[in-house]
């Protein structure tokens, strides 16, 4: 915003700025004080009306000839006062429209143009027509006045017109200037915020914001692309409201054609056929026919997608539009791969780079969380600690590489038998931990049973070996809130009755069934 507030008002910009936008008026205005000087010597015979020419053309040259040498220098208050002589100047060289014979009448129109073009530059769009309103005002009473019988009339109305063509113009362009700084603006501005985030969320959220204050369009969403043909609309905005993501066939639609061919797409009036071979329009959102549709593909490392805008309205956006569309799918791609990369290492930094389960700081973590959940809701919280029996003689026997693939395996059958909102963790070693959220004892031991059952079938084929059965497992649950109330406890408990399974004999489960057949429901387990 403070670059607009510059370029609406001279005032906000540095003074050899506007020095370089007005000082090519004055230097028109000082040549054509010369050339009307000069043509009012040698054409005009000597007289009052020859003098009143003179002096304000030898005005004009020497107040032209101070800005350019010396006013160059002056703060933009005394500029403005510039501006002030500047109208008074061009007032005084209206009336000399009086007097002048016609043969030299375009040189003062060419300055009072010239005058006018400054003055809107200089002042504003409102100064030039207050400015244009004075003059006219005064040629009138002067005229009225000084019962000049030579007939200006034509040329004062074709000055005004002129007047009216030169100040839209100028204001036109500051417009045009004002949309283009608007939207760099925009892209500075969401560059700057898109790069200070890794959360594709908010990556998400700083996308819309940028897509409504830069495009009016009435509809926006941001797909990626799933394998060959699906496309997942993860933002989806139509008249007014977000929609949840939702995922599409790319096949014969606009944003697959943007993917496919990784080439932005402009079509200014749907309502004709789209002439695209294979393409047909798909609704979203709302289900409202678009008129006016942009589309641009996202691509940088793992993302492959694309941008798309629309508008009820046929041809409401142009190739302006279409670019900055372009930058902010660019930017958006690589936000979008950094919190791919980010998301990836916090991912890894969870996880137990053998097992691939998570790791012991990570599993207390979930722990914690799900347990708060459960204390909130009332529902029970099962945990399983695991332990591999006789591990370290695999170990010695058959070499580390034989372990690894114990521990590998066994953390692949234990995921087999767990739901998707169940939690396996490495406790360390060959110890694992699973929690179990909205389990009750007896369910979790029919899980740890299962695991049972699965490890009995696998063997192990170490090289230059004989087949091996794969080791046994002892197993100690623990419910919250029956058994203990607090997440500590709960471990303490689990691991004591892990310990008792293996005293046991081992592979064994610690409560077994029966247990928690003959618990009673709201009671707490003595151990």
């Amino acid at each position: 915003m403070d670059m607009l507030r510059r370029l609406a008002s001279p005032q906000n910009l540095p003074i050899h700025e506007v020095q370089q936008i007005i000082r090519p008026g004055f230097v028109g205005v000082f040549l054509l004080c010369i050339v009307l000087a000069a043509f009012t010597v040698f054409t005009l015979p000597g007289g009052e009306t020859q003098f009143r020419i003179l002096f304000l053309a030898v005005l004009g040259t020497v107040y032209s000839a101070v800005h350019i040498l010396w006013f160059a220098k002056l703060p933009y208050q005394q500029m403005v006062f510039q501006g002030l002589l500047l109208v008074i100047y061009a007032g005084l060289s209206i009336i000399t429209l009086l007097w002048i014979p016609t043969s030299l009448l375009t040189i003062p129109a060419a300055v009072i143009l010239l005058v006018i073009t400054l003055t809107s530059l200089l002042l504003g769009r409102r100064a030039a027509y207050v400015y244009m309103g004075l003059v006219l005002l005064g040629f009138t009473l002067v005229n009225w006045l000084t019962g000049a019988s030579q007939n200006t009339a034509p040329g004062i109305w074709a000055i005004s017109i002129l007047t009216i063509v030169i100040v839209e113009f100028v204001a036109s362009m500051l417009n045009v200037n004002n949309h283009h700084i608007r939207r760099l603006q925009t892209i500075n501005e969401f560059s700057r915020q898109i790069n200070s985030t890794i959360e594709r969320e908010h990556v998400l959220s700083i996308l819309g914001d940028a897509i409504q204050k830069a495009i009016e369009a009435d509809t926006y969403f941001m797909g990626v692309g799933l394998g060959r043909d699906r496309l997942y609309l993860e933002l989806v905005y139509d008249d007014g409201a977000y929609f949840p993501p939702q995922e599409i066939n790319m096949a014969g639609t606009l944003s697959g054609w943007v993917v496919r061919n990784q080439s932005s797409l402009f079509i200014p009036d749907l309502r004709r056929d789209v002439n695209l071979e294979g393409v047909q329009v798909i609704l979203t959102g709302n289900n409202r026919d678009s008129a006016c549709w942009m589309g641009v593909p996202m691509k940088a490392g793992s993302i492959n997608g694309v941008l798309a805008v629309a508008s009820y309205t046929p041809n409401a956006f142009d190739r302006t539009a279409l670019e900055l569309l372009e930058n902010l799918a660019q930017h958006t791609a690589l936000a979008l791969d950094n919190a791919n990369h980010h998301s990836e290492v916090e991912a890894q930094a969870r996880l137990d780079s053998l097992t691939e389960v998570y790791n012991h700081g990570y599993i207390v973590h979930i722990l914690r969380q799900v347990l708060e959940k459960a204390r909130s809701s009332g529902a029970p919280l099962s945990l399983v600690m695991l332990d591999i029996d006789h591990f370290k003689q695999y170990n010695d026997v058959y070499g580390h590489q034989v372990g690894d693939e114990v521990l590998v395996r066994l953390a692949q059958a234990i995921k087999q038998h767990i739901k998707a909102t169940d939690s396996v963790g490495r406790w360390g070693g060959e110890e694992f931990t699973i929690v179990l959220p909205n389990a009750s004892g007896s369910q979790a031991s029919q899980v740890a049973l299962r695991l049972q059952e699965t490890l009995r079938t696998l063997s192990l084929h170490p090289q230059d070996e004989k087949t091996l059965p794969f080791p046994t497992i002892s197993q100690g649950i623990a419910v919250f809130p029956n058994d203990a109330e607090d997440g500590d406890s709960l471990i303490q408990l689990a691991d004591r009755r892990l310990y008792i399974a293996k005293n046991r004999g081992r592979n064994q489960v610690e409560p077994g069934i029966a247990y928690w057949e003959k618990s009673i429901p709201g009671t707490k387990n003595e151990q």
